[in-house]
């Protein structure tokens, strides 16, 4: 049974109940005392004082993601409660999907809140989580709603759905393994290969979107200083048990097609049956995999399959450059080492210019290195930098104080 976290009101971080999501769910359908406040903010509408007014005072809020003790802070998660939750800020339908657990109509009557049984959630995967699940129901869901702590207020939705036989996603650990057709022979099994895949049409087969980034270039790499880039890189993990084979085969095939909308379904079976003997203990029926293309394809066909971006990036090499991974790791660790250089002066920058002469007196290296926590050793590595400019702030400190 799942149980979730109860507080007073959108202003408050403290747990005054853990409820089952039965209640939590039955408490939404019915409505109870708050339902005259829920209709009252309503007719005021988002966005009027009033409805802020009610939202933020008058209404009980809950914590889908996490169990917390005492208050809602990351520091103070116990568990997960086995739901994440997925706010769909607009006024779309929500797509049939055999992975909703549940969904609502929001306080606003304007957008939906979607729960997903989930394996495995956690505070460091929480993001990817709730961006590939978002994409797997076919949602654009609030980006500003991927948080743990993320917190949910009271609504009321007479037509609340409820499935308690949906599908969990299960997240795996990006543990990366080598593309099914490329899987060595194990145990007397014969994996399929190359030679064999091609006698059938559609065999140029993409595992990643990398080369997407170089259709208009022919640099041999990319560097994404500012944030790292998600990119698509499906993986299956090198050992898949029962209860999350036919999830996980369905998100890696769905990745493939999305990857490869023309791929043909001949193939798709020859990835499966190599995957199949490789690493799902016990082993799928044919017909469970067969079962797994056919949805795949389906949505394929009615347009809501959707690339995922799972696999965060700093540098890409472009794939039509053969560059031998010495050369490669060469370029990592001179642009990794420029991009930490870069940041480190610009914390040091900031010390600086927000120096205060008054209680600190001069500028010098020790005082620099105590604020920033960088090292003595640091400091006087990067100090050349800024030198000049040190000395001028100096000499204006003692000329008005002498």
């Amino acid at each position: 049974m799942y149980k979730i976290t109860q507080y007073e009101n959108i202003k408050s971080t403290r747990v005054i109940d853990i409820l089952s999501i039965e209640e939590v769910l039955k408490i939404m359908k019915d409505g109870n005392e708050s339902l005259p406040f829920i209709k009252m903010a309503r007719e005021f509408g988002k966005g009027s004082s009033q409805y802020d007014m009610i939202k933020e005072n008058n209404l009980i809020t809950f914590r889908y993601n996490f169990i917390f003790k005492d208050s809602a802070a990351n520091k103070n998660i116990i568990a997960p409660t086995g739901l994440i939750y997925i706010d769909v800020d607009s006024d779309s339908v929500v797509p049939e999907s055999e992975y909703v657990y549940a969904s609502w109509k929001s306080l606003s009557n304007m957008g939906y809140g979607l729960l997903v049984k989930v394996d495995n959630l956690s505070v460091d995967n929480f993001k990817y989580v709730y961006k590939e699940v978002s994409n797997l129901i076919g949602v654009e869901s609030d980006k500003n709603a991927s948080k743990p702590i993320q917190q949910t207020v009271l609504s009321y939705d007479s037509n609340l759905y409820y499935n308690s036989d949906s599908i969990t996603y299960s997240y795996v650990e990006p543990v990366k393994a080598s593309p099914a057709i490329n899987l060595k022979k194990e145990r007397g099994y014969l994996s399929t290969n190359d030679t064999f895949i091609e006698q059938i049409p559609n065999t140029k087969v993409r595992f990643n979107n990398i080369n997407d980034y170089f259709k208009d270039t022919d640099d041999a790499y990319i560097v994404f200083r500012e944030e790292k880039e998600l990119v698509c890189n499906p993986f299956v993990p090198r050992k898949v048990e029962l209860g999350k084979r036919n999830s996980i085969l369905f998100i890696y095939f769905s990745q493939i097609v999305a990857l490869n909308p023309s791929i043909h379904k001949t193939y798709l079976k020859l990835l499966g049956d190599s995957i199949n003997i490789n690493v799902m203990k016990p082993k799928l029926l044919d017909n469970e995999i067969n079962r797994v293309i056919k949805s795949v394809f389906y949505m394929l066909g009615n347009g809501t399959l959707k690339m995922i971006c799972n696999q965060e990036r700093r540098i890409l090499f472009n794939p039509s450059i053969k560059m031998e991974f010495k050369g490669k790791m060469k370029i990592v660790n001179r642009e990794l080492g420029e991009m930490k250089s870069e940041a480190t002066k610009a914390i040091i920058y900031e010390v600086i210019e927000d120096w205060d002469f008054v209680q600190r007196g001069k500028i010098t290296q020790n005082k620099v290195a105590e604020l920033s926590t960088y090292s003595i050793a640091t400091i006087k590595r990067y100090w050349h930098h800024f030198k000049a400019y040190i000395k001028d702030l100096n000499d204006d400190y003692r000329k008005h104080n002498t």
